[in-house]
């Protein structure tokens, strides 16, 4: 697989009113932010839910100008075709550029540890 640097790299959850949703992902980042450190990562909501795209690259340090969208979403729907592209559009400039990255149910890794909980489920392992 090949790699590209970034200087931050947002996690974005769909978001939800319901506060006992965002516990998986909350848990996510400040595991992947005592590792990598809070500078490095941030957690945003694409809806329902705050911090918003808007909100975080809003807060980010000004040396930040190469950032990535990770998506925690487990496939590419309307949100990833449609709107998130808008989202990072209005929030692009010539300091600032975004890339969106594939959703994390795209990479391998996510798809083997799926069939390893069916598999559990199963009795296969």
């Amino acid at each position: 697989m090949l790699r590209k640097e970034y200087d931050h790299i947002i996690l974005l959850a769909h978001g939800s009113p319901d506060p006992l949703w965002k516990e998986p992902f909350e848990s996510l980042y400040h595991q992947v932010s005592q590792t990598y450190g809070e500078n490095n990562v941030s957690l945003a909501y694409m809806e329902l839910t705050a911090p918003s795209l808007e909100d975080v690259v809003a807060k980010l340090n000004k040396d930040v100008r190469n950032l990535a969208v990770l998506p925690l979403f487990l496939a590419i729907g309307r949100h990833l075709r449609h709107d998130v592209p808008a989202q990072i559009e209005s929030l692009q400039s010539d300091e600032l550029q975004i890339e969106l990255l594939p959703p994390i149910g795209d990479d391998v890794l996510v798809k083997q540890a799926m069939q390893t909980v069916v598999a559990n489920h199963l009795g296969k392992v």
